[in-house]
């Protein structure tokens, strides 16, 4: 691979690569939850036909071009037409999906039969939520633990001139209306209609990942770190040959 790839996308084609899944040059990608779209122009660089997806548009140039399209809300539809992608990727999307159902029926509908599908999850237990930066509040989205951590001082990027009291409301807010971390056992529930091969990867996940590579040798003698690391830290989804569509 003469072009250079970022480490994100390597490392998730390594875990592919390495589960059975190696990427050919006539596939077609969609990142869900796309952002920038940073993703699928690496994709594209790469000769991919890659098109992505989001609530809302942060790139106008290739918006125009058809390449990022907008997810319909009212009813939930992604913009594509049935079976079309062989490959589905998402990075720190669903902790802020609501409608868990609607959205991966629809994946599902988008997906070939053969396809596959990568998800990356932030752990409902990971200690410092990666959005406001509280301790814990993944699970306490409490306002009087909230607005103790703003009295502390902890503040994410934009929050530096915010008093006490917004802060803590502000994050209340967020977290209850645009966070929604399910537990390894409903995340497995949520994917078992429409998946028939659903595998955990964090071990492929640690083996590539700058840093993680020594966790990952140490598992080899302690087996059940990548099982902390995915309570804890971060959980990594692949999800194989679509169920019979009904």
């Amino acid at each position: 691979m003469n072009m250079k790839v970022s480490d994100n996308l390597l490392i998730k084609m390594k875990i592919l690569k390495e589960s059975g899944f190696e990427l050919k040059p006539e596939f077609i990608i969609m990142d869900f939850g796309c952002g920038a779209g940073q993703v699928v122009h690496e994709l594209r660089n790469l000769g991919y036909k890659a098109f992505g997806c989001d609530i809302k548009i942060d790139t106008q140039s290739i918006h125009d071009k058809n390449i990022i399209r907008l997810i319909n809300f009212s009813p939930y539809k992604l913009p594509f037409e049935d079976n079309i992608f062989d490959l589905i990727l998402n990075d720190q999307v669903f902790e802020h999906v609501q409608n868990y159902p609607e959205v991966i029926s629809e994946i599902n509908r988008v997906l070939k039969p053969d396809g596959c599908c990568l998800h990356i999850f932030p752990s409902r237990y990971r200690l410092i939520e990666s959005h406001v930066y509280v301790p814990l509040s993944s699970i306490i989205k409490s306002y009087p633990w909230l607005l103790f951590w703003a009295k502390v001082g902890i503040r994410n990027e934009f929050q530096a001139d915010l008093s006490a009291k917004e802060t803590a409301t502000r994050n209340h807010d967020y977290l209850r209306g645009h966070t929604n971390y399910l537990s390894k056992k409903q995340i497995t529930k949520q994917f078992n209609g429409h998946f028939n091969d659903i595998v955990y990867c964090e071990n492929l996940f640690l083996k590539h990942l700058k840093g993680g590579r020594y966790i990952y040798a140490l598992s080899k003698i302690f087996p059940f770190i990548p099982s902390l690391y995915s309570t804890f830290k971060t959980r990594i989804l692949l999800t194989k040959h679509s169920a019979e569509r009904k």
